[in-house]
């Protein structure tokens, strides 16, 4: 058993990544749907809590308490996932979420512009190559400052993953196959004790939100 995160740009193919792992090693995936648990928990829409947590932090943006709770929310509702075993999560920031835990195969997956564009372009095919560059070059700028007022880090660096992909040297297929036989290794296995703390983590992540909620 083990834990994977998929850390990506957008329209990199992370969610492609993760289907084939899925299949691969037969695990369950999670993405951007741990949100709509993280919504409930706090008591709120799905789309109020995209549009507070998810926004991209203005020039005079501060770290708030209500983004504070909401990023508790997503993170317990991570760890109760994990507590289920085998996850491939290529949702928002598992290299920080889940930092506390052992064991976790970090991944960051990396794209080609050109095949960013192909994507954006065959998902709106009346815009043009400029306008996708821009989108996608606008994307990333805002994942940046996202990144470093949430957890004060980069999220391009390398020291926060165990494994980085490259889908200009390599394909999905190829790329999805080097993950399966880095996770195989006995450090990402999930043995009992780090089951218990993948328990312990959870059970401090529900005390955090209770007691963020009760303020």
């Amino acid at each position: 058993m083990a834990i994977i995160t998929i850390s990506r740009g957008s329209l990199s193919g992370g969610k492609a990544l993760a289907g084939c792992l899925a299949d691969r090693l037969g695990y369950p995936t999670l993405g951007r749907e741990v949100l709509v648990e993280a919504a409930e928990s706090v008591g709120v829409s799905e789309e109020i809590f995209r549009g507070k947590f998810e926004a991209p932090p203005g020039f005079w943006a501060r770290m708030t308490r209500e983004r504070e709770r909401y990023a508790l929310a997503v993170q317990t509702a991570l760890a109760e996932w994990c507590t289920r075993g085998n996850l491939v999560y290529h949702g928002l920031s598992g290299q920080f979420l889940l930092k506390e835990l052992p064991g976790v195969l970090r991944v960051r997956l990396i794209a080609p512009v050109e095949l960013r564009v192909k994507a954006f372009l065959d998902n709106h095919p009346l815009m043009s190559q400029g306008q996708a560059e821009d989108f996608i070059r606008d994307v990333d700028q805002d994942r940046l400052r996202w990144c470093r007022l949430m957890y004060d880090a980069d999220v391009t660096d390398p020291s926060l993953y165990d494994l980085t992909v490259n889908l200009r040297r390599l394909t999905l297929e190829s790329a999805c196959a080097t993950i399966a036989e880095a996770v195989s290794q006995p450090r990402f296995q999930i043995t009992d004790e780090v089951e218990a703390e993948i328990f312990a983590f959870a059970a401090r992540c529900r005390e955090r939100l209770a007691q963020a909620i009760g303020e």
